[in-house]
């Protein structure tokens, strides 16, 4: 429950930031000051799964649009409890035939406990060019950037040459049940589009306050965990036999850490490996560009296999080379006294879109050999890696010169997850690219006093206020 304290302090937040010197900025000033009112009002709702509401904040929402001139009809509050509900809104269009296009944010946000915090997670404040507060970051910016542009076209009367639907989820930061998943399968009606364009990725990278690049996610890996459990009869410890459990299980573990997946590409990640070349050193450039043109149809020459075995000795690289599994949790025993009966191992697997998961199971049941039994608690969700729309890239290549000089769009594919691996699953091809700027890992998303730069939300907001029209019927001058 909300405190008067609380309230007050949230009313302060809001008037205080509303009167700040308007930034340098291509978003005009009027959006510029409604963004921030959005920004607020999203940061000050609490939405977090435990106590929060994403219904109260859609229900905020939805005032602003019928304020703006939507019609009621073209407005949903959509959702499986009354809790946890989804927005969902509709931009008429001019009934050209064209599809729909899609853009999509997500209202949740992460817990954050107020003792851990400098100040209230739960009120904004902007400090040293930052708003700061859950959320700020993920996913609010980009909830902030759509509902601004939903009001900005409708108050310039911008009539698109097809409709275009914006979704605000609900339960992204959890299991999606209540959220994407829900949606698709009881209001995919009101979300069918050609595409969607994902606020929830993506972004700017800055490096000595120039952007380095633009990132766009067209791609996912596959979360899945396999539970191992090595199974005993047991007995007295000081009569050791020599099948135990935990050995068992730890020779398993063993093996299967030994184990490395084959190399797969898809145009996504060869073309990450393409273009992100040009931003690293000469020998790791050359060692991507090898990689990238010495892989065809499952196999890799000699100087490929030999970069690749270079660049896999970095996490990340190696991480979009293959599907990758790791054991996170172990349990065994059940006395000090005892020889173990049971001993369990969960192992995390984050599988290449292209990887069918029967054929990784199979992998890791070979790796660890006999007598482990293998299971896995809830099936995986494959999702193909989105084609590169030629469209889209030549007008994000075009805008980012304009807004971003010097930064190349490279697509990529994201090792976390996201609403839009449901989206792809269900035909919609997803794009991530939030346009928000930022030094890698300044924002803290998920963290400890979350923040995201004032300018960038606006400069985001004004890009994709150009990137929607460049898309849908007007071409940019």
């Amino acid at each position: 429950m909300r405190t008067l304290a609380t309230t007050l302090l949230s009313v302060t937040a809001a008037a205080s930031l509303s009167a700040q010197t308007p930034a340098a900025s291509p978003l005009p000033v009027a959006y510029q000051r409604l963004a921030r009112e959005v920004l607020t009002e999203a940061v000050n709702t609490n939405t977090t799964a435990s106590v929060g509401s994403t219904t109260a904040l859609a229900n905020k929402l939805r005032t602003r649009l019928l304020a703006a001139g939507y019609p009621s009809s073209d407005i949903h509050i959509v959702g499986a409890d009354a809790k946890n509900r989804n927005l969902i809104v509709r931009l008429r269009g001019s009934g050209s035939g064209k599809k729909a296009i899609l853009l999509a944010a997500h209202l949740d946000v992460v817990e954050a406990k107020r003792a851990d915090w400098k100040e209230d997670p739960f009120v904004i404040r902007l400090e040293n060019g930052f708003f700061m507060g859950r959320g700020a970051s993920d996913d609010k910016s980009g909830v902030t950037v759509l509902i601004t542009n939903l009001i900005r076209w409708k108050r310039e009367k911008w009539t698109p040459d097809r409709d275009i639907i914006a979704l605000f989820t609900a339960d992204e930061e959890t299991d999606a049940t209540r959220g994407i998943q829900w949606v698709i399968a009881h209001e995919r009606k009101l979300i069918d589009a050609e595409y969607c364009l994902n606020t929830d990725g993506g972004g700017v990278e800055l490096a000595n306050g120039k952007p380095r690049m633009f990132g766009m996610e067209a791609s996912e890996k596959v979360f899945v965990d396999f539970g191992l459990e090595a199974v005993n009869p047991g007995g007295h410890s000081s009569r050791p036999r020599p099948d135990n459990a935990i050995y068992q299980l730890a020779h398993a573990l063993t093996r299967l850490e030994a184990y490395t997946f084959p190399v797969k590409l898809n145009e996504v990640s060869r073309t990450q490996l393409e273009r992100g070349a040009a931003l690293q050193a000469a020998d790791t450039a050359a060692d991507m560009r090898a990689i990238a043109s010495g892989y065809a149809n499952g196999t890799l020459t000699a100087a490929a296999e030999a970069a690749v075995t270079r660049l896999s000795r970095e996490p990340s690289f190696n991480a979009l080379f293959r599907t990758t599994c790791v054991a996170t949790l172990l349990e065994g025993g059940h006395a000090d006294n005892a020889l173990p009966q049971r001993a369990r191992a969960t192992v995390n697997c984050r599988m290449l879109p292209n990887d069918p998961p029967a054929e990784v199971e199979a992998a890791i049941k070979r790796a660890v050999g006999d007598g482990i039994a293998v299971s896995i608690p809830y099936p995986p969700v494959p999702s193909a890696a989105s084609p590169l729309r030629p469209e889209l890239m030549a007008l994000l290549e075009r805008l980012s010169g304009q807004y971003f000089p010097g930064a190349p769009v490279i697509p990529s594919m994201s090792l976390g997850a996201s609403d839009g691996l449901y989206l792809r699953n269900a035909g919609i091809p997803t794009y991530s690219l939030s346009a928000v700027a930022g030094v890698d890992g300044e924002s803290n998303e998920h963290g400890l006093n979350e923040k995201v730069r004032e300018k960038s939300i606006y400069d985001a907001a004004a890009f994709w206020n150009d990137m929607v029209k460049g898309l849908a019927g007007r071409p940019l001058m």
